[in-house]
């Protein structure tokens, strides 16, 4: 009986130690999530800051405003297809526009190589 006793005690302790282990790496893993989102995020920040001053997306401003215009009524109908058109050249060419993702997600890569 005392034989019995012991081995429902140890299989209980290591079930128990087995869910204790896990929920210690379960709320480390949560932790390495929140600050690997946190730089993320200062990433995302960084790319808009230098997008604002690189002339090379000068065009790319020009036509976002442009199509702002339209909507409020005062441009030109068709702006939004201008605008898709310079994105697809870009894309084409292998260059960044504006919308470009500094980090995708999906590819587990920086954004420069599209």
């Amino acid at each position: 009986m005392t034989t019995m006793s012991i081995e429902a005690t140890i299989v209980v302790t290591a079930i128990a130690l087995w869910f204790a282990q896990g929920w210690y790496l379960n709320t480390r893993l949560n932790a390495i999530h929140e600050k690997l989102d946190r730089v993320l995020g200062e990433l995302n920040g960084l790319r808009d800051y230098l997008y604002e001053i690189d002339p090379q997306f000068d065009d790319e401003r020009a036509l976002n405003a442009e199509l702002f215009e339209s909507t409020e009524g005062n441009g030109p109908a068709l702006a939004g297809m201008s605008l898709k058109k310079l994105e697809k050249q870009k894309q084409a060419g292998g260059k960044r526009t504006l919308d470009t993702p500094f980090f995708r997600a999906n590819r587990g890569t920086l954004g420069d190589e599209l």
